[in-house]
C-alpha cells in the first residue's frame, strides 16, 4: 500500500510545477518533499517528474498517477464527509465547472450563500467553456458543471438553473451599413465585422443554431477575431472592433450606462439556459447534493420572481 504522504507531495509539487512551492503549501522543507518524491518513484519503479531547472514537469506516468490520485483523494474527502452527515453535518470540499459566465455572473451569490449556510464546506472551482466542462463531469474530474449548452449522453442529466437570451451589442460609436427601421436584416449582418466565440462555448452553440434556422452559419459572416471568454469579445467590441453576440445578463450595466448598444436582427431570436450537469454514473456525497438542491431551490425562487 502506497504511503498517503508521499502521494500528497507528489501531487502538490506536480500542480506547483516546484518542490519549494509545493513544500510551502504543505508546511514542509523541499528535501522532505523532495524524499517523499523519490521514495515514491522509487516504490512504483518510474520517473514521475522531471527537473527542468527550477521548473519541474510530469513524465507521461506522472500525468497518470496524478489524475488517479485526485480521484482517491475525492474519494476520501467524500467518506468524510459521508461520515459527518452521520451527526448531521454537510461538510467537505465541492469540486465545481463552469463556464464563463455562470462562474462570473451566477455562480458568486449562490455559492456564497452556500457557504454560509454550511460553513464546513469549501468549493474547487474550475472555469472552462460548456463544452470542457460537460467533459470534466463524464471524467469524473469535477462533481458537478454549470453551464450554457446541453448535450446528449445517456450518463449525463441537466437541470436548468436560469433563463437568459444572447444579444448583438456594438460600441455606440460604430457605424453599421445596412437600412433599418425596427431591425437589420440577417442580409445586413452578414456584412459587419464580427467578434465571436471560439468552438466549444456555450454562447457560440446557441448562437450558431439561431443562425441555422435562418439557413446561415458563422461561416456566412465576416469574422474579424475569435476569442476564448465572454469578457474578451466585450471588451473588443467596447473598443469599436466590430460587433459581437453576447449575454443580455452579462452586459445589462454596460448597456445600461451606454458604453454598449444593443442591435436588433430580425428573425435572429437567440434564447439560452443555463443548466446544472451531473454524471448519473457517480454518486453524490451529502455536501454535492445539498448544493445542487440549494442552487436548484435559489434559481427557482429567481425565476418565479421575474
Amino acid at each position: 500500500m502506497y504511503d498517503f504522504r508521499k502521494i500528497e507531495a507528489f501531487c502538490r509539487v506536480y500542480e506547483q510545477r516546484s518542490f519549494s512551492r509545493a513544500g510551502e503549501v504543505l508546511f514542509l522543507s523541499q528535501p522532505t518533499i523532495s524524499a517523499h518524491v523519490q521514495a515514491l518513484e522509487s516504490e512504483m519503479g518510474v520517473k514521475l517528474l522531471d527537473r527542468m531547472g527550477r521548473t519541474v514537469l510530469p513524465t507521461p506516468a506522472g500525468v497518470v498517477l496524478y489524475r488517479h490520485s485526485i480521484r482517491a483523494f475525492e474519494e476520501l474527502d467524500a467518506a468524510k464527509s459521508e461520515i459527518s452527515s452521520l451527526m448531521g453535518e454537510v461538510a467537505g470540499e465541492i469540486l465545481l465547472g463552469a463556464s464563463t459566465i455562470p462562474a462570473g455572473y451566477i455562480l458568486p451569490d449562490l455559492v456564497t450563500g452556500f457557504i454560509r449556510k454550511f460553513p464546513k464546506t469549501s468549493m474547487n472551482l474550475t472555469v472552462k467553456d460548456s463544452h470542457a466542462v460537460i467533459r470534466a463531469v463524464l471524467n469524473c474530474d469535477v462533481m458537478l458543471g454549470v453551464v450554457g449548452a446541453v448535450e446528449n449522453h445517456p450518463d449525463l442529466e441537466f437541470t436548468h438553473l436560469v433563463d437568459d437570451e444572447l444579444i448583438v451589442v456594438k460600441a455606440p460609436s460604430l457605424n453599421l451599413p445596412g437600412s433599418r427601421k425596427n431591425a437589420y436584416s440577417l442580409d445586413d449582418a452578414c456584412s459587419w465585422p464580427w467578434i465571436i466565440r471560439n468552438e466549444g462555448s456555450g454562447t457560440r452553440k446557441t448562437f450558431e443554431e439561431g443562425l441555422g434556422k435562418s439557413g446561415l452559419s458563422s461561416r456566412d459572416l465576416k469574422i474579424e477575431l475569435k476569442v476564448d471568454s465572454t469578457q474578451a469579445s466585450i471588451q473588443y467590441a467596447q473598443a469599436g472592433l466590430g460587433v459581437t453576440v453576447t449575454s443580455r445578463l452579462v452586459v445589462a450595466d454596460l448597456l445600461k450606462s451606454g458604453a454598449l448598444a444593443e442591435i436588433r436582427i430580425e428573425a435572429l431570436k437567440l434564447p439560452r439556459n443555463f443548466y446544472a450537469v451531473q454524471n448519473l454514473r457517480r454518486g453524490f456525497f451529502p455536501a454535492m447534493a445539498s448544493f445542487l438542491a440549494y442552487i436548484s431551490e435559489q434559481t427557482a425562487a429567481m425565476r418565479d420572481s421575474v
